[in-house]
């Protein structure tokens, strides 16, 4: 494999995007290029590096191939995606790629509904030396314990995440945000709504504050409190920028049905440049709360009685007692069969969901390697 003499590069003027990569030994200068260029821009370059890895039979610097992985995710082509993780595992590439290949296969094991084989990897994750990577890894496995619907468990892994100090803001809430929603999809309204609260009162004005405000009232709606509930709406409404205007919200996502959610922050992700992301990553994962709130109001006045159906699903899994996953096997297990589209869910809680949770992982570390 090629050696890597990257080094960060700075812009040459303050409106200048700033280059994460300057040069690899043995790499043509235009090849970084479109690497440095994928970063902003996912959807014209990520072709480009799919074509650059082809060319090069998969001999090219880490960085090249985990970012081409990541090129296969977007566009939907998981076991292309698998190949470079697998391989990569097999190197002992070491910190951060490493890491970086075990939260790729969980996510990949995730979404393809293999919820034992994702807990293996963001296991070994938990188990990491660096801080960050151990906080991922528990973000990952509070979305694969989620998605089986164990979800006491996955409030401890989501609390892990975000009681970890040594990542950034938002990693720490998306743990405060899985544990809420692992609340609500257990059922227990009345828990999600003080969590969905404590949310709202971090960063207020925020996107995810404003996501949790809606969630919160969602969550009270769901126990039987439409006046409140009506009220707290029509203040986060009020609160919001009057010139943005907005559609009707899908019903599914008034509902927090989570394969809605998974679908919105899907095509977030994947229209979304990783350098993009920085200092606004949680906008990327908003639901639109301010348009989720005026279209529930419109619902309340009309008393659609749809708004109560909500189902938990902890009754679905509550006589299954599955053991809590063994140590990692020493070898890989076999890659999963290429699934072109997901099974339908238990209940109403999908593994898309929670799989894009562990893809906020992929971002993340993603973004502490480019620094």
């Amino acid at each position: 494999m090629l050696s890597i003499c990257a080094v960060p590069a700075r812009a040459e003027s303050p409106g200048e995007q700033p280059r994460p990569f300057e040069s690899f030994e043995g790499v043509p200068g235009e090849w970084t290029e479109i690497l440095n260029g994928y970063v902003y821009d996912p959807k014209t370059y990520g072709p480009r590096l799919i074509a650059i890895e082809r060319q090069s039979g998969g001999s090219l610097p880490p960085a090249f191939r985990m970012a081409t992985a990541d090129a296969y995710l977007r566009s939907g082509n998981r076991r292309a995606a698998e190949r470079i993780f697998e391989q990569g595992l097999t190197q002992n590439l070491g910190y951060p790629w490493e890491d970086f290949a075990n939260l790729g296969m969980g996510t990949i094991r995730l979404v393809s509904g293999d919820e034992g084989g994702a807990q293996v990897f963001f296991g070994r994750l938990t188990e990491s030396q660096e801080g960050s990577s151990r906080a991922l890894g528990s973000l990952g496995m509070g979305a694969a314990l989620s998605a089986g619907g164990r979800f006491a468990e996955a409030q401890e892994a989501f609390s892990a995440t975000a009681a970890t100090t040594t990542v950034d803001e938002e990693v720490r809430q998306a743990g405060r945000f899985g544990n809420a929603m692992a609340l609500y999809g257990a059922g227990d309204f009345e828990a999600a709504a003080r969590a969905f609260d404590e949310i709202a009162k971090i960063d207020p004005g925020s996107p995810i504050a404003r996501d949790a405000a809606y969630a919160a009232a969602r969550a009270r709606i769901a126990l039987g409190d439409r006046e409140g509930s009506a009220a707290a709406l029509r203040e986060l409404a009020d609160g919001c920028d009057p010139e943005t205007k907005t559609g009707r919200a899908p019903r599914a996502l008034r509902n927090l049905d989570a394969r809605a959610m998974g679908r919105n922050w899907l095509h977030n992700y994947r229209t979304t440049g990783w350098g993009a992301l920085s200092g606004k990553g949680s906008s990327m994962y908003s639901i639109d709360g301010c348009a989720l709130a005026r279209s529930t109001l419109r619902a309340l006045e009309r008393n659609d009685a749809t708004l109560t159906a909500v189902q938990p699903v902890s009754a679905a899994a509550a006589d299954a007692h599955p053991a809590a996953p063994g140590p990692a096997p020493a070898k890989l297990p076999a890659p999963a069969a290429p699934t072109p589209a997901l099974a339908p869910p238990r209940s109403g809680w999908s593994p898309a969901l929670w799989a894009l949770a562990a893809i906020a992982g992929l971002v993340v570390l993603w973004r502490l390697v480019a620094r």
